[in-house]
C-alpha cells in the first residue's frame, strides 16, 4: 500500500472516528419536550459540546477534502472555503460563550506533495462522497443545538448547506466531463 493510500486510509478512518462520537453524543442527548408542552432548553454546555464536535467532524472532513486530487471543476475548492466558513462561525459562537478564549482549536493544512502519484478519480470522488454524507449529518446535528450564538450557529448551518451543494455539484461535474 502507498505512503498516500495509507494516509488517505488513517484519515478516513480518522474521519468515521469522529463522526461516530458525533452520532453516539447526539443519540445520548436529552430528548426536546414535544412541541406545545413549552420546550425546556438544554444547558448552554450540552449545546457548547455540540458546537464543538461539529466544529471537530468540520476539520476532519475538509483536511479530507483537501486530500482529494482532483479538481471538479473548482467545486471541491469551493466546499473547502464553504467548510472553512462554517468553522469560523463555530468558533464565533464558541468564543461568544467564552469571552476571546480559543474553544475552537487549530485547523491544520494538508499536505499537497509535489511529485506524489495522483490519486486515482474514484478514490477521490468516493471521498466527495462520504463528506457529503458526514456534512448533512451534521448540519441535522448542529440545527439540533438549543441555543442561538448571536446567528453563528446558524450562518454554520447554512455555510455547510452550500458545501454539501458545491460537493454535489462536483461530483456532477465529474460524471459530464468524464461522460
Amino acid at each position: 500500500m502507498s505512503t498516500c493510500s495509507r494516509k488517505n486510509s488513517k484519515l478516513v478512518s480518522a474521519t468515521g472516528l469522529v463522526l461516530a462520537g458525533l452520532i453516539a453524543s447526539y443519540l445520548a442527548a436529552p430528548l426536546p419536550a414535544a412541541l406545545g408542552q413549552g420546550k425546556k432548553r438544554e444547558p448552554q454546555n450540552v449545546s457548547n459540546a455540540q458546537l464543538r464536535e461539529g466544529l471537530q467532524v468540520l476539520q476532519a472532513t475538509k483536511k479530507m477534502l483537501q486530500g482529494a486530487d482532483h479538481d471538479y471543476g473548482g467545486h471541491r475548492v469551493a466546499a473547502i472555503k464553504a467548510i472553512g466558513a462554517a468553522e469560523r462561525q463555530l468558533k464565533l459562537a464558541l468564543g461568544s460563550q467564552n469571552k476571546g478564549k480559543n474553544a475552537a482549536g487549530q485547523i491544520g493544512k494538508a499536505v499537497q506533495g509535489k511529485g506524489k502519484q495522483p490519486e486515482p478519480q474514484n478514490i477521490s470522488n468516493l471521498q466527495l462522497a462520504d463528506a457529503i454524507g458526514i456534512l448533512v449529518r451534521t448540519r441535522t446535528f448542529l440545527e439540533k443545538a438549543d441555543h442561538d450564538y448571536g446567528g453563528h450557529r446558524a450562518a454554520a448551518v447554512r455555510d455547510i448547506g452550500v458545501a454539501v451543494q458545491q460537493l454535489k455539484t462536483a461530483l456532477k461535474y465529474e460524471k459530464r466531463t468524464k461522460g
